[in-house]
């Protein structure tokens, strides 16, 4: 086979596989981003995110949270649909919601809520990233990943001369290798 042809197949195949893994490579990039900084503490969960009020509060009329007075909280705050449980104990009641909690403190009389909200679209991106669905899906970002090293690979055919990989291509494809090499050897 002559030279410019299998230029001509490495071309088509670089530029058919980069149209394949577009989408993919975007949902992993974000996804990536967000998990590096929710593990790094920049936020408490990748999911979702969480805000917090504070309001005062009238202690139970006969000195014991229970049913009527979990209800009259939930009133007091509009909550009420998202109601799950509650637990209460000495000084303090939890309530338990859907959405979050309300954590009431009876001898300070003030209460606290925290509510969460789903981050849509960064959660499903999370959900293929840490690969949740399983079955199929193994094999199709089995199939993803192999695309990206067909992808790499054709890539770096993809110029010639002295911007190709005998030139400058050489020197940028061998400091893509040992930036990760150097990451593993300082953190190991």
């Amino acid at each position: 086979m002559q030279v410019k042809k299998l230029r001509r197949w490495n071309n088509a195949l670089h530029r058919d596989i980069g149209y394949l893994c577009f989408g993919m490579t975007i949902i992993y990039a974000i996804s990536g981003i967000v998990l590096n900084h929710f593990k790094s503490g920049d936020f408490l969960h990748p999911d979702y995110s969480k805000s917090y009020k504070e309001f005062k509060v009238t202690p139970p009329e006969n000195g014991k949270a229970d049913q009527a007075y979990v209800f009259s909280i939930l009133d007091q705050t509009g909550e009420k649909k998202h109601y799950k449980s509650f637990i209460s104990g000495d000084g303090y009641v939890q309530i338990f919601l859907t959405n979050g909690s309300i954590y009431v403190d009876l001898s300070n009389r003030t209460a606290q809520i925290e509510q969460k909200t789903t981050r849509y679209v960064i959660k499903e991106f999370n959900l293929l990233h840490y690969n949740n669905i399983k079955r199929f899906y193994t094999w199709f970002s089995d199939i993803y990943a192999v695309g990206l090293i067909v992808l790499a690979t054709t890539g770096l055919f993809i110029l010639r001369g002295k911007n190709g990989i005998i030139g400058r291509g050489a020197w940028l494809t061998a400091i893509g290798i040992i930036l990760p090499a150097l990451f593993l050897l300082f953190y190991m």
